[in-house]
């Protein structure tokens, strides 16, 4: 019995492995991708409508958010706390009346990147942000998000 060499034998678990990906198609990524997208609609349509609970409800109940500078949200009860604070007006130091337009959209599989450009009637420029969703069970189980509200520039 001969032996292979090495890269030989990685070479040939590569051309399997890709085999086997082409044998599987394109359609299960297709719609990842396409789930993926829908998801992150819902969670810019509730956060346009302001609807706390609707965002809460996008996410697992163990769901953890990471936020700049080491700022980490985990749990139904913390994404609430969140949540509530956030859909305030912005006379009550909320945010409500941002408005999230994805400019930038990237998946695979359950993780989905999207850059948004946000904008909102009390703000005096635009403001870009991004965003990384890892989903289980068709729901946000973890997101890294670059949105930093001391960055937002406000009308006079």
């Amino acid at each position: 019995m001969t032996r292979s060499h090495p890269a030989a034998r990685r070479l040939a678990a590569l051309v399997a492995t890709a085999a086997a990906l082409l044998a599987l198609g394109t359609t299960g990524v297709a719609a990842a991708a396409s789930s993926n997208a829908k998801l992150v609609k819902e969670h810019v349509a509730a956060l346009a409508a302001c609807d706390a609970d609707a965002l809460v409800a996008g996410y697992t109940a163990d769901a953890t958010l990471f936020f700049p500078d080491g700022v980490v949200v985990q749990g139904e009860k913390a994404l609430q706390k969140l949540y509530d604070g956030f859909v305030k007006s912005p006379d009550d130091d909320g945010l409500c009346g941002l408005k999230a337009k994805p400019v930038l959209e990237w998946s695979s599989g359950g993780t989905s990147f999207v850059k948004f450009k946000v904008t909102a009637p009390f703000l005096a420029k635009p403001y870009f942000s991004t965003d990384g969703y890892v989903f289980k069970g068709g729901k946000i189980a973890a997101e890294v998000s670059t949105f930093d509200a001391t960055k937002l520039v406000f009308k006079n």
